[in-house]
């Protein structure tokens, strides 16, 4: 009962549906007419009796309140439950103030009845309706009816010592005494870290050196003792007397200090004994101390240090979110972006959405140390075993140590177990005849073990064995999962120094948690000489499956590596391998956007390797080109009145402005730089010919000046003279040999908007930002179309992306996991062949709403956290009736919402079917008439787009879950299947088309046959991402050039060579109002067409829209006269691709037969060699046209 298995119901259950059966068919036998009746379906429920003992004695006796058990047998440090053999040990006579409390709670079932039945008459309806909402509250975050959780009996207690210490009056109503209950939990010093974190801040002010921060061995002195004599304590009062009166006046209480007294006058030390009864409950148990007015039951006995610190950071939270929330208008409550009662009743953030990482330890490769004083790992955990039970003390003694080990790299660490998880389990079987042996797994339930068994039930009855097994159950098949939440800002610090070499206990402590081997004697530069824990060396087991990534230790990888470490050492048998277990599961994730650490490369391999320093790199070469541009634009005197710089720029650059995502680490597949375009790293034996990818995109600023021309059409020309002019200047400053423009190779190409240039081995792309022609045009009194049109190009091109980079620049450099999430959800928009019908920033924008405004949960750490986090709200959010207001820097106030929301509602209309279909607004949505606009999905993504990406986004998100849940899952390729598009998905289009092979870069991006396994190569792990771009550096097979000495290859480099984004281009401009294309950017094997709902719409006829029309055959009317011709749309779409495409399938025949497919797409051309019209492996009849070597697998 309520998760003790040493207490004792009885389950009372109605016959099961095979017993109704048989009945009916004795009463069938019978001939009683009953037969015709339709059979009912009877109910189904439990009955729960629970048998507790009551005692009838006289009052105001030593054991009044114990009844049949002697009152001293119950103080916490007493041993009441010696068991012969636990796992193998040996008697011992340590206290079981677990087992105490669960003995004394079953003689208090009635009192502790009639102290919540007090309360309630004395507040009726607030008591009822506030511990409901605490209820509510609990489940949503899995903090009730759990193994170590909250039950309803201590949660109403909770709420009766609030009121009976007069916290809360009766006049007060629900939401107040609500408040009053979370500040009350929060600020309360259970576990006595409060007064240790004092004593942390006086230490740092003594001696910053010894006591700083970074000291591990901090963390180690505050959780390797049980005992905290400091930490707070409570009692629930007595009617009618305080706290202080009910201590006082307590016959236990009485008791204990006469036995104390006797303790005190034969023991040679009396630090260590407890001085009253409070003081023994805190230091015989890590448990909070909640005590009733017997001060013999202990409401939290059962409550784990771990679940404590999660409901006070909850419930500290959950008071921001009431006290600073939207509809408060001060300054302070603006910057909280929260719907209260959303966040706190509503949201459902349960163990699988709460942590950055999970990992899973089978349960029967752990052993409870034996209780030895020479045992260095009984120090920490085990000694509990035969008060909790062995599970019990497995569990905690995980989370003791980690959390010892770990410190302040997390702010939370749990296990699963029942009533935290999101996995229901099926109570009723088949194959189990009786239910009553079974046992209750639910999502919401209490953890029940059968006494009694049946020949064909799975458990056998109550043991220990039994139990441990009944429990492991739950967790996985016989495994603890455990879910760690990572502190960005410290979890990636590399030294655990230990204490000071004069504190010998704490150091001999220090050596035992970390072993002998890691905690070693080092040298600072302080002078100090001390046992210190290193994590910059590979760990001893790495193997293929625990491997580092680049940058891992800002993601959590030392986090990983310390949990390893320590159940190896303290929990795990000698001969037992957890390397490839005891790992962060969908950590493989990162593989896709990053490669496996590697000390061995250089060079531009490095940086294919490392996506983190690719962009610094190329942040480093814009800062270069930044300076160049600035200087060497300065003016001149050459004559009296001829001004002029060093590149003939008749003004001086005043700002170089980054827009391209490459320059905010938001790039998928950054460029490596080109040995040919400038780049310092040596050219190999071949080069690519062609440039893949984007160039950077970079805006220049001039200084003010009268210069500029009034006329719009002399400011695009006075822009594009000025590009020349860039041009021609690097060119003559290259002739005079002019150092500074060493790093300029390739050619330039200049256009009449922006000049395409080589600059340290990297393709840039430069536009001017005119504010002139800005201004011009805001002057007008009565613009035209072109103008306005013109005006908002010109404001999104240039004012907006410029703002929207520094704000996406500021969430990817304080959050380091930001970025690759917008890599990786990147590559998920793409593998579902959603490139283009997405707006990059609107991507960008999704992530810095996760990594900026996570309430109610913390802020993401891990990629993978952070990936499903951008799930969520792709497949959760209300995108029809609510807008997605992201605001990083909190500069929206309360007053902009508003505006925000009315705005939206207007625009929207009374049946919510007007303005774009993804509404989101950042800071820099503010237009120049006071409205709020999207800037970036004002008209992508389109309605069936989003609905497609919001089922996909559902459906992944369950299957990562799922993989999370799945044991053995850690070291798998489980998740890359939503990186795939399935055969049954590619039917819901009208039309595939295959492209030629010829045209594709890298097929392991490739959305129907993806390889994303790692491959050993060279004794070195290589990634699908490194594996890609090193495919991308090399560009297109074709174009690949041979490098000589005596020749200048640069020259004829062309630069963003992306012939399938042209094509794709062409289709939506040209054929957009009949169909929408889809197709997959990094791998653009196959092109998807879906025709529009309304393409084949009757309309009247005119001769300037004839084009793809065709006339009706029957039934005209005034204005249905023609339809849109499908074989003219797709004969048109063939010109466009017959260099592209080698095979067709057209799976949606409207207004088209077979022979008429055959005749459009009869003649194809098939990479490497031509094939018949008639050929059959040709027919675009073939039931499937995937060429072999690109199916899937089924």
């Amino acid at each position: 009962m309520d998760g003790d298995y040493r207490k004792v119901s009885l389950i009372l259950t109605p016959p099961t549906a095979s017993d109704n059966e048989k009945h009916t068919q004795k009463k069938k036998k019978g001939n009683d007419g009953s037969s015709d009746k339709k059979k009912k379906t009877k109910v189904r429920f439990r009955v729960r009796l629970v048998f507790g003992a009551q005692f009838e004695g006289p009052r105001n006796t030593p054991d009044t309140n114990t009844g049949w058990i002697p009152s001293a047998r119950l103080f916490p440090d007493r041993c009441n439950n010696k068991v012969a053999e636990v796992a193998g040990q040996e008697i011992t006579n340590d206290g079981t103030p677990v087992y105490n409390t669960s003995l004394a709670m079953d003689m208090h079932l009635l009192s502790n009845t009639q102290i919540l039945s007090s309360v309630s008459l004395t507040a009726t309806k607030a008591f009822t309706e506030s511990w409901t909402l605490l209820k509510i509250w609990c489940l949503q975050r899995g903090l009730l009816r759990g193994h170590d959780t909250f039950t309803e009996m201590s949660l109403g207690m909770t709420l009766a010592y609030l009121y009976r210490n007069r916290m809360v009056s009766p006049r007060m109503d629900n939401i107040q005494v609500f408040t009053v209950w979370m500040k009350f939990m929060s600020d309360q010093d259970w576990l006595g870290e409060k007064e240790e974190q004092k004593k942390k801040v006086v230490g740092v002010n003594e001696d910053i050196i010894q006591h700083s921060s970074s000291i591990g061995y901090q963390d180690l002195k505050i959780l390797s003792t049980r005992g905290k004599r400091h930490r707070g304590g409570v009692v629930m009062p007595e009617e009618s007397m305080t706290e202080k009166q009910t201590v006082t006046n307590c016959i236990q209480n009485r008791l204990y200090a006469s036995d104390v007294k006797q303790k005190l006058s034969s023991a040679k030390s009396t630090d260590e004994i407890p001085k009253h009864l409070l003081e023994s409950y805190k230091m015989s148990t890590d448990a909070p101390i909640f005590l009733d007015p017997s001060m013999t039951v202990n409401y939290f006995a059962n409550i784990s240090p771990s679940f404590m610190r999660e409901v006070q950071m909850e419930a500290k939270k959950s008071l921001e979110c009431i006290h600073f929330h939207r509809d408060n208008n001060s300054e302070e409550a603006s910057a909280h972006r929260v719907d209260p009662f959303r966040q706190l009743f509503l949201e459902h953030i349960r163990f699988w959405r709460r942590y950055d990482a999970y990992l899973s330890v089978d349960l029967k490769k752990i052993v409870i140390p034996n209780l030895d004083e020479t045992n260095s790992k009984c120090k920490f955990w085990g000694s509990d075993a035969q008060d909790r039970g062995t599970y019990d003390s497995i569990l905690n003694g995980i989370v003791k140590v980690l959390t010892m080990a770990l410190g302040d790299r997390i702010s939370a660490l749990r296990i699963l177990t029942t009533g935290n998880g999101d996995e229901f389990a099926n109570t009723i079987s088949k194959g189990n005849k009786e239910i009553g042996t079974q046992v209750m797994i639910e999502s919401d339930g209490i953890q029940m073990i059968p006494i009694r068994h049946t020949n064909d039930s799975e458990y056998s009855g109550l043991d220990r064995n039994s139990i441990c097994s009944s429990l492991s159950h739950s967790s996985s098949s016989g495994q603890i999962t455990i879910g760690v939440r990572i502190n960005r800002e410290t979890c990636n610090r590399l030294v655990d120094r230990g204490p000071p070499a004069n504190e010998t206990k704490l150091s001999t402590d220090f050596v035992a948690l970390w072993g002998k081997r890691k905690a070693q004697l080092r040298r600072f530069k302080d002078g100090a000489i001390v046992h210190a824990v290193v994590w910059n060396e590979e760990d001893e087991d790495k193997s293929d499956s625990n491997y580092s990534f680049e940058n891992g230790e800002s993601l959590g990888d030392i986090v990983e590596r310390v949990i390893r470490h320590i159940l190896r050492g303290h929990f795990v048998k000698g001969d037992n391998d957890i390397s490839s277990e005891a790992i962060f599961k969908l950590r493989g994730l990162l593989s896709l956007v990053e490669g496996a650490k590697s000390d061995t490369l250089t060079g531009n391999t490095k940086l294919m390797n490392s996506a983190e320093s690719a962009h610094k790199n190329i942040v480093s070469a814009y800062e270069k080109l930044s300076t160049f541009l600035k200087k060497n634009s300065e003016m001149e005197t050459v004559g009296i009145n001829d001004p002029k710089s060093k590149i003939g720029l008749p003004l001086s650059i005043d700002a170089v402005e980054a827009l391209s995502p490459a320059l905010r680490y938001s790039s998928t597949f950054p460029q490596i730089p080109h040995a040919l375009l400038g780049s310092a790293d040596k050219a190999g034996n071949k080069v690519a010919g062609a440039i893949s990818s984007d160039p950077i995109l970079i805006q220049i600023r001039f200084e003010g000046s009268s210069k500029w021309p009034n006329d719009i059409s002399a400011m695009g020309a006075a822009k594009c003279a000025m590009l020349t002019q860039i041009a021609e200047g690097v060119e003559e400053m290259k002739e005079k040999g002019d150092s500074s423009v060493a790093l300029f190779d390739g050619p330039m190409y200049v256009s009449p908007t922006h000049i395409d240039f080589g600059y340290s081995g990297y393709v840039w792309r430069v536009v001017i930002r005119a504010d002139q022609e800005m201004h011009i045009l805001n002057g007008l009194r009565n613009p035209s179309p072109e103008a306005v049109s013109l005006r908002q190009a010109l404001t999104k091109n240039h004012i907006t992306r410029s703002q929207h980079h520094f704000t996406i620049h500021g969430v990817t450099s304080k959050h380091p996991s930001a970025g690759y999430t917008i890599r990786l959800l990147n590559r998920w928009v793409a593998a579902h062949m959603l490139s283009g019908q997405v707006p990059s920033e609107a991507i960008e924008l999704l992530v810095a709403s996760v990594f900026t405004d996570p309430a109610p949960l913390q802020t993401p750490t891990t990629v993978s956290c952070g990936f499903l986090r951008c799930l969520q709200i792709l497949a959760n959010h209300d995108w029809v009736k609510a807008p997605l207001i992201v605001d990083p820097e909190a500069h929206i106030h309360s007053e902009d919402r508003a505006t925000i929301l009315s705005q939206f509602e207007e625009m929207r209309g009374a049946k919510f079917k007007n303005g774009p279909v993804m509404y989101i607004i950042s800071p820099n949505d503010r237009h120049d008439d006071g409205l709020w606009r999207p800037s970036f999905t004002q008209h992508l993504p389109e309605k069936v787009v989003l609905g497609r990406l919001a089922a996909l986004a559902k459906k992944s998100q369950q299957f990562l879950i799922n993989c999370l849940m799945t044991k053995g899952s850690a070291s798998s390729h489980m998740w890359s299947s939503i990186f795939q598009e399935s055969p049954g998905s590619l039917k819901s289009y009208s039309a595939l088309f295959r492209v030629d092979p010829d045209n594709i870069i890298d097929t392991s991006c490739s959305s129907t046959a993806a390889n994303l396994v790692d491959v050993v190569k060279d004794e070195a792990i290589h990634t699908p991402y490194y594996r890609t771009i090193e495919k991308f550096t090399l560009g297109p097979k074709m174009l690949r050039k041979k490098v000589y000495k005596n020749l200048n290859a640069a020259d004829s480099i062309l630069y963003s060579f992306k012939p399938i984004d042209e094509v794709m281009n062409t289709l939506r401009s040209k054929f957009g109002r009949y169909a929408i294309f889809f197709y997959n950017e990094f791998c653009p094997d196959m092109i998807a067409m879906l025709w529009r709902p309304d393409a084949f719409e009757r309309q009247p006829f005119s001769a300037m829209h004839a084009e793809f029309t065709t006339p009706i055959d029957y039934q005209w009317g005034e204005n249905s006269l023609v339809t849109t011709n499908s074989a003219d749309v797709l004969r048109s779409i063939k010109c466009v691709l017959h260099d592209f495409i080698v095979d067709a399938k057209i799976l949606d025949q409207r207004q088209i037969d077979g022979e008429e497919v055959k005749v459009i797409f009869g003649v194809r051309r098939v990479a490497k060699k031509h094939k018949r019209p008639d050929d059959e492996s040709s027919s675009s009849e073939d039931t499937d046209s995937t060429p072999k070597e690109h199916r899937r697998p089924n």
